[in-house]
């Protein structure tokens, strides 16, 4: 079956309460299996590692974003799968030519007296929506795919997407960084400029390569990782997965948000040091609260009772303003650089507070038998998008959760999983939920 709620056969003597932090209930949950197939039209052919189909409804959980359309939802997948060795593929980090997409989904929260928790979780896909360059060229997750001279670049590896109430989209590249604007036939139409320092000179086929050549810029597969809107559509924020190069790369703890004014779009965007107190930890997405308030995923690579997967709240308008790195010339090029530890002498970094530990609200749910997990695996590794939805019944905030599961299947790794919180207005005051403008329907 396609589609199953993660509740697991036996578990439905479990008590009706739900498993509740700091006014943040686990609600329920649905996974996909992962040998589905999308509505692409794409043919069942396998990609270059021998084993996966170019139309498979699979990896589809780097970034999500609520469309303001009912209880519609997009669901982004990644450059493809590249976990399988095959031959000659060492030289593109085992990358294949998938072509890039979002999957539309219809997610739908319901009570239902006969779960655990009292509710249940609803899957339908709508659509499939394949991505293309501003020439029409199909964007394909290979390594190897970067503009030629003359030619329009065609490689994406697509990790953060947010919808704009005129019904486009943006998506963070982690290959660029670049922040790209599609519009609802999945053909690009804009794009902003990721700020000095932060895109490499040399783009490469591979992380050896790229790392040994460059000295500025984004890490090699650590790059734009999270993109949300908020919600009045003024405002995109990219969040970077770990520092630039030059501020210490995986052995800073000195990453980096930028926010774009999409009303102005040639004014600088402002910069902001998102402090890490670990080196195994990442940002793997960013989502708006209001205009001034977001929720940073910050994970690390673990999965299991030992996995680490936290929310954090930042304010950008806080107390002690917050130093926007644009204005006072750390722009990451020509020496003014942040340090791998500490801050600039008057520096003020974003405080960040802990909103919620998911994976540890995870954990406790599948051990007190509500479902949480569809396998022995248990807790994902990656947990990377997060999107708010129509608020529940009771007035609670509804907050959802996927994973990127690198293309396994229930089977062999992680299914898709898709986790549904409620979230206490108590606790987090002021939430705001993007929504289209008048007459603009997203989807078929």
């Amino acid at each position: 079956m396609l589609f199953r709620s993660a509740l697991l056969i036996g578990l439905m003597a479990a008590a009706p309460a739900s498993v509740c932090a700091q006014g943040v209930q686990f609600i329920g949950s649905a996974y996909l299996d992962g040998k589905g197939t999308d509505k692409s039209g794409l043919p069942a052919s396998q990609l270059e590692d021998g084993v996966s189909p170019m139309n498979g409804l699979n990896g589809i959980g780097s970034g999500m974003a609520y469309t303001g359309f009912q209880n519609r939802f997009i669901l982004l997948p990644d450059r493809g799968p590249n976990k399988i060795e095959y031959k000659g593929g060492a030289e593109v980090d085992f990358t294949t030519s998938y072509p890039n997409r979002i999957q539309t989904f219809d997610i739908k929260v319901v009570q239902d007296t006969t779960r655990p928790t009292g509710w249940r979780v609803d899957l339908s896909h709508v659509a499939t929506t394949l991505l293309k360059n501003t020439v029409g060229e199909q964007y394909i997750g290979i390594s190897t795919a970067f503009a030629a001279e003359g030619k329009a670049n065609h490689r994406l590896d697509s990790e953060g997407v947010g919808v704009a109430p005129d019904g486009t989209f943006w998506v963070s590249d982690e290959y660029g960084p670049h922040i790209l604007q599609f519009d609802q036939t999945g053909r690009q139409i804009g794009m902003l400029k990721a700020p000095d320092g932060f895109e490499i000179a040399t783009p490469g086929p591979n992380l050896k390569t790229e790392m040994q050549t460059n000295k500025i810029g984004r890490a090699t597969n650590r790059g734009a990782e999270g993109l949300t809107i908020t919600p009045s559509g003024r405002y995109l924020a990219i969040a970077m997965q770990s520092p630039l190069i030059q501020d210490g790369g995986q052995k800073g703890l000195n990453s980096r948000i930028v926010i774009y004014d999409l009303q102005n779009k040639a004014t600088v965007p402002r910069q902001f040091i998102y402090p890490f107190d670990d080196t195994k930890m990442g940002i793997s997405e960013i989502l708006a609260v209001d205009e001034t308030r977001f929720l940073v995923d910050e994970r690390d690579a673990a999965a299991g009772t030992n996995g680490r997967k936290l929310l954090y709240l930042v304010d950008i308008n806080q107390e002690e303003k917050p130093t926007d790195l644009a204005t006072a010339g750390y722009v990451g090029t020509h020496g003014k650089t942040l340090p791998e530890t500490g801050l600039p002498e008057g520096f003020v970094a974003l405080k960040k507070t802990l909103f919620v530990d998911i994976g540890k609200l995870l954990n406790q749910a599948q051990g007190d038998g509500k479902g949480a997990f569809a396998n022995a695996r248990g807790l994902p590794d990656k947990i990377e998008g997060y999107a708010w939805g129509p608020d529940l019944p009771n007035g609670d905030h509804l907050l959802l959760a996927c994973n990127d599961n690198d293309f396994d299947s229930l089977e062999t790794g992680f299914p898709n999983y898709i986790w549904a919180f409620a979230v206490s207005p108590s606790v987090l005051p002021g939430v705001k939920i993007n929504r289209l403008n008048d007459g603009i329907k997203f989807g078929p």
